[in-house]
């Protein structure tokens, strides 16, 4: 996948790998609000950006792949924090981290904490760490000690529930304080598997999840994982999807509506959406284009 987003206070931050990793921050009608900075470590190399996050203190946090490690920068592209790949394990073991793909973060008034993501077929896919670095815990697939997830691509923090997309699984599962609740296959409204690319949880409990590549789904499910209404859908007009990447939602907005954005076509391009299924539009340049570089 080649995009990612992170939606924080009203603001939609999209990270995007053109020659480069970009991350630009944008309102919800497309107004790009800074220019944006490019990815780079702490040689001056540019980097492949993961999924990203943004915490309260608006760090955009960064899963780095190709060094199998978590970044955090400030809004001037400047390198704050680094978790993980200081070594080259292979090991599949508690505190290592290998090919990472995501971020995602629990907060509260005294703490945060950062939940980063391993791809591939690995016991400790999803772990949680300090911002200090320091692994502090490490989910159990399916509540099994021995069972292994299977080629998580997004996982999402909404309160006490953890979620994790599983796209060689097919399937969704679904934490609460660290502790496995239940999973659940999305299905779209002919009943079909969708192998899920991203979720984004909504505060009452519902689900946005995107899906499938070729033949891709946007779905609105319930806190159980039933199909509540099928958004969008691959040759759908205004609202055709293609290669989803990542999802995102805001919810704090006047008179309680959400608007949903989506990034596809391999990073290509990011849609908004409302809980309806309707298409407001999307942004006409994204990041890493001629004029938003952010170099």
């Amino acid at each position: 996948m080649q995009g990612s987003l992170s939606l924080r206070g009203g603001v939609l931050y999209v990270a995007r790998h053109a020659q480069a990793s970009f991350v630009r921050p944008y309102d919800l009608d497309g107004r790009p609000l800074a220019r944006g900075f490019a990815l780079r470590d702490e040689h001056g190399d540019a980097l492949v950006a993961g999924g990203v996050e943004v915490d309260s203190d608006r760090q955009v946090w960064v899963a780095d792949p190709q060094h199998g490690c978590a970044r955090a920068f400030n809004l001037f592209g400047a390198q704050t924090a680094r978790i993980g790949g200081l070594e080259r394990a292979r090991e599949d073991r508690r505190g290592v981290l290998r090919r990472v793909l995501d971020v995602a973060l629990s907060e509260s008034d005294d703490a945060r904490h950062v939940w980063i993501a391993s791809g591939g077929s690995r016991r400790h896919a999803v772990q949680q760490f300090s911002e200090s670095g320091a692994c502090l815990a490490s989910l159990r697939p399916l509540g099994d000690p021995l069972a292994r997830f299977d080629d998580v691509q997004r996982i999402a923090v909404c309160g006490r529930f953890l979620y994790v997309c599983e796209f060689g699984a097919g399937r969704v599962q679904v934490f609460r304080d660290g502790e496995h609740l239940f999973w659940f296959r999305p299905l779209d409204a002919r009943g079909a598997s969708v192998a899920p690319t991203a979720i984004a949880p909504l505060p009452d409990g519902r689900m946005v999840v995107a899906g499938g590549l070729e033949d891709a789904r946007l779905l609105l499910l319930d806190g159980s994982g039933r199909l509540m209404r099928e958004l969008a859908r691959t040759g759908r007009d205004a609202a055709d999807v293609r290669f989803p990447g990542d999802v995102a939602v805001e919810t704090e907005l006047d008179g309680g509506s959400a608007r949903i954005a989506l990034i596809d076509c391999d990073g290509e391009r990011v849609q908004v959406f409302n809980l309806e299924g309707a298409c407001h539009g999307q942004l006409a340049e994204l990041p890493g284009h001629a004029v938003g570089e952010g170099e």
